[in-house]
């Protein structure tokens, strides 16, 4: 089903026979989703699955609407030390499908819409866009004394500081020293 895409019609149809989906869906089945997940160098390992749940059904203000669940495991790059980190994902969240952006004022405030397009939706690319929305902009270890940054030093000593190149350090004396050309 998730492959599927989705026309007017068929979501209507969906959506007034409440039809629930659950399935399993590898996260290699996501282009977008599997460039942000560290490739496991396991080969056993190298089939990860999300399950999702696609609920249709028939909004309050009579508009179709899609559910969606997806929970697993994703091992992301760690900003601070690149290794990989186990992120927890748990998306839950419900769309108001509508023809066009003018019927955006027509639905209630708190939920979330989608606009169909001329070939229909993508079930494949809602679900993915979904995911990508709740994934963090830096994901890091939470506390682990042994994730710390690779590139940047644990302390620089005084001696580094010294050494330290500081371009505009003598910026101030430059600008006081303008200062007195220009009262001449």
């Amino acid at each position: 089903m998730l492959s599927e895409r989705v026309d007017s019609a068929r979501l209507i149809e969906l959506a007034n026979q409440a039809v629930s989906r659950e399935f399993r869906a590898a996260v290699s089945d996501f282009l977008r989703l599997s460039s942000c997940v560290v490739p496991n160098r396991d080969a056993a390992d190298s089939a990860a699955a999300l399950a999702v749940e696609i609920r249709f059904a028939i909004g309050p203000e009579r508009f179709p609407t899609i559910g969606i669940t997806v929970t697993g495991l994703l091992q992301l790059e760690c900003q601070r030390c690149l290794e990989a980190v186990d992120w927890p994902v748990r998306v839950r969240t419900q769309l108001t499908v509508l023809e066009d952006d003018a019927q955006s004022g027509l639905i209630a405030d708190p939920f979330d819409s989608v606009t169909m397009s001329a070939e229909g939706l993508s079930l494949a690319d809602l679900v993915e866009d979904e995911i990508l929305a709740s994934l963090p902009m830096a994901p890091v270890h939470a506390d682990e004394p042994g994730c710390r940054s690779k590139t940047a030093p644990d302390a620089y000593s005084p001696m580094d500081a010294e050494l330290m190149h500081r371009p505009f350090a003598n910026l101030a004396g430059l600008l006081v020293g303008q200062d007195r050309d220009a009262d001449d």
